[in-house]
């Protein structure tokens, strides 16, 4: 038997055993990972721009971005003809049948959450984005009604909306 395949023959023997596993991998781990890892001892971290991102993320009392625009605002409701899959769930999960309240949207262009304010249909009510409209809106926002008759009686309407982002 050659020396290198005795080698092989020992090192496959031992990996029954699995203590020279464990013996290489921190051998490994010493050679190539912490060279890297005490380079980064030296590297001190702003504390103040740290404190701030935390604080960003955790706050709930920071002002939202309010962002003012004109858009097409039409209306829809529950009806299966003018949805996909379960008229009552939304895209983001919420039930519009179970709250039945006429402060949801849709929209493409917003993330699931944002709140908007029709500024020429009531300026002090919030409407927060819980649906999709079909992709070739990507510029409209769609108000949720109970009633298919309601939609239809609000139509299109060009108003000014404001956009509160996070």
């Amino acid at each position: 038997m050659k020396l290198s395949s005795f080698k092989i023959f020992l090192f496959l023997k031992s990996l029954k055993n699995k203590r020279l596993l464990i013996l290489l991998i921190a051998i490994f781990i010493a050679i190539f990972c912490l060279p890297q890892i005490s380079s980064l001892a030296h590297y001190q971290i702003s504390r103040g721009e740290y404190f701030k991102k935390i604080q960003n993320i955790v706050s709930f009392n920071s002002k939202p971005k309010i962002e003012t625009m004109k858009i097409y605002v039409t209306a829809y409701s529950s009806s299966p003809d003018e949805t996909s899959g379960d008229p009552c769930i939304a895209a983001s999960g919420y039930n519009l049948c179970f709250h039945n309240k006429e402060n949801v949207v849709a929209a493409n262009f917003l993330e699931f959450g944002t709140r908007v304010k029709f500024l020429e249909l009531d300026p002090e009510k919030f409407y927060t984005v819980v649906d999709r409209m079909h992709e070739r809106y990507n510029s409209r926002l769609d108000i949720w009604m109970p009633s298919k008759e309601k939609a239809k009686k609000f139509g299109i309407k060009y108003l000014t909306v404001e956009i509160y982002r996070k």
